[in-house]
């Protein structure tokens, strides 16, 4: 069984689902191959890098937002509110 190294981009898979994108048009626009795209889409690599989401963003139409999700765990918030972190 593979762990996930990450979170799983569930909004940017939908996005190219719903707007008929694959993987190989993913990997062609960042120059990379589609089993890395996979990976990285479910948290089984390193996250995507600035510049593969800005091209992502210009070219596919991929939401920006979608690469920077705030989904951090509710203890992790509530240990930097209590820090005053946040």
């Amino acid at each position: 069984m593979v762990k996930e190294n990450r979170q799983v981009y569930y909004k940017i898979k939908a996005f190219l689902v719903e707007n008929g994108i694959k993987h190989r048009d993913v990997a062609r626009v960042i120059d990379a191959k589609p089993n890395t795209v996979s990976k990285k889409l479910n948290g089984l690599s390193s996250d995507f890098t600035l510049q593969e989401a800005k091209d992502m963003h210009r070219i596919l139409g991929v939401p920006i937002a979608y690469f920077f999700e705030p989904d951090v765990p509710l203890r992790e918030r509530e240990r930097e509110l209590k820090e005053g972190n946040m």
